[in-house]
């Protein structure tokens, strides 16, 4: 997206720059120095930089802002620059100040920002969401400006937008749905999110979780063709639903304290691990779960923790060869998922360590999975591409159609089902449901969930 921006702004040379293990500082006027701040750091501080070559400033002051009084995450300070470099790129090629607010609002420069995205959505060079997205972004931009008085009342005679005060109908975390008051602009960016069908379930993205026919081809290749880290990253996905980040981000201790202080539920034959929190395990929004982890799966992952393989990739990584250490590390030693503690611990510098950090979100895993998925298809086996997360889904699928074996109350079923899950809200849940409802697994199984869906209908 951001090489069609440069294409459709051509004018302008624009750029982001990137500071590495950045920590800001305070200017102390007692020693007439600047003393850092040390709870705060960013391993990749984002700097915009203009054509000319030089720093726009009102941008690094708003990334500040972010990571200091709003703590904001690395990856979200680089989301937030993709979509000001937008801006300042548009500000350079159509020769406007971010200031130009004559009295006629659609010649304002927001105004005009505005009809840009709506004109590059036309032309398929941006989605609506991200169009979305990167209107508000720039609108929290000026409010930052204004609030911190970077503009003097003359300059804003006129208001770069116009707020308005709405209602929304919400659905909480039990399926109960409420009004809630929300402030918007006339400058928002409306778009219709693609309808949902029954091959697809909405779970923080549109999923497809795999057959049981996909599922064993695929079980077959990742044992055959895979290296045992990515084979236990696929099952942790498969046969606990965890996140990516969740997977990646287990420590060596976390198996080690498993085996000492807890034996497996009689019940399902399973660990519990708490994710989330203070568990130094990162989770979707950082919120508290259990993670049920079949024996099996921990005494494999153990087993691992043994081999030379391991013992081998944390002796090139920033915990070395310890229990502090990552479970899952590429062979070049570094984690498949940067965890938020790794990033604290830089900062403080709790660990001496000359390895250069970087940020990983887990590409690592994705590719050995599209290399496995492109051989799959060379090989004419009938299976459709897919992403980790939709192991995740296949897990909810395969969780939801053993439950309802055993338990023909719909009451019972989706609340333990949303605990498996770590879904917040039951509707999410109820999605699981619709897609075995709509999917032709089998005819009793058509029937049976038809029962649980009119039974959902009832209780809206």
């Amino acid at each position: 997206m951001s090489n069609k921006s440069e294409s459709y702004f051509s004018k302008s040379k624009a750029h982001i720059n990137f500071i590495t293990e950045y920590r800001p500082t305070n200017f102390n006027s007692a020693s007439d120095s600047f003393d850092p701040m040390v709870s705060i750091y960013c391993p990749k501080f984002p700097s915009l930089i203009k054509s000319d070559n030089t720093v726009w400033h009102l941008a690094s002051a708003y990334f500040n802002h972010l990571l200091i009084d709003q703590r904001k995450s690395t990856a979200l300070l680089e989301s937030v620059a993709s979509d000001l470099i937008d801006f300042l790129r548009f500000l350079e090629s159509t020769e406007l100040d971010i200031l130009y607010l004559p009295p006629k609002p659609e010649k304002r420069v927001t105004y005009q920002f505005h009809t840009s995205l709506l004109q590059r959505i036309r032309l398929g060079l941006i989605s609506p969401s991200t169009a979305r997205q990167r209107m508000n972004r720039i609108l929290r931009f000026y409010d930052f400006l204004i609030s911190e008085n970077v503009f003097t009342p003359e300059e804003l005679k006129n208001r770069p937008y116009e707020k308005i005060r709405t209602y929304v109908s919400c659905i909480s975390s039990t399926g109960d749905v409420y009004k809630k008051q929300i402030d918007t602009s006339n400058l928002k960016i409306r778009h219709s999110p693609r309808p949902s069908y029954g091959d697809e379930i909405i779970d923080g993205g549109r999923l497809h979780p795999l057959s049981m026919i996909e599922q064993q081809i695929f079980l077959k290749y990742l044992e055959q063709y895979s290296s045992r880290d990515f084979q236990l990253i696929c099952y942790m996905a498969l046969y606990t639903g965890a996140r990516l980040q969740t997977i990646c981000t287990l420590r060596v201790f976390h198996i080690k304290e498993l085996l000492k202080k807890q034996m497996p539920n009689s019940f399902d034959d399973t660990y519990s691990i708490q994710i989330g929190g203070k568990s130094i395990i990162d989770t979707k929004g950082g919120y508290t779960q259990n993670l049920k982890v079949p024996t099996w799966l921990i005494k494999d992952i153990n087993q691992y923790l043994s081999s030379e393989s391991w013992k081998k990739r944390a002796s090139q990584s920033f915990y070395r060869a310890t229990d502090e250490n990552y479970i899952f590390l590429t062979k070049y030693g570094n984690p498949y998922y940067t965890s938020m503690k790794e990033i604290e611990d830089r900062n403080l510098k709790t660990i001496p360590n000359n390895i250069k950090s970087s940020i990983h979100k887990g590409n690592s895993a994705r590719q050995a999975l599209t290399k496995l998925i492109n051989l799959m298809h060379k090989n004419k086996e009938d299976i459709r591409t897919f992403t980790l997360h939709d192991l995740r889904a296949t897990f909810g699928v395969n969780l939801l159609l053993s439950a309802s074996k055993h338990v023909n109350d719909i009451d019972q079923i989706l609340p333990y089902i949303q605990s498996r899950m770590g879904h917040r809200n039951i509707m999410s849940t109820i999605h699981y449901v619709r897609y075995i409802a709509f999917s032709n697994l089998t005819n009793k199984t058509d029937e049976n969930f038809e029962k649980i869906l009119f039974n959902i209908n009832e209780m809206k």
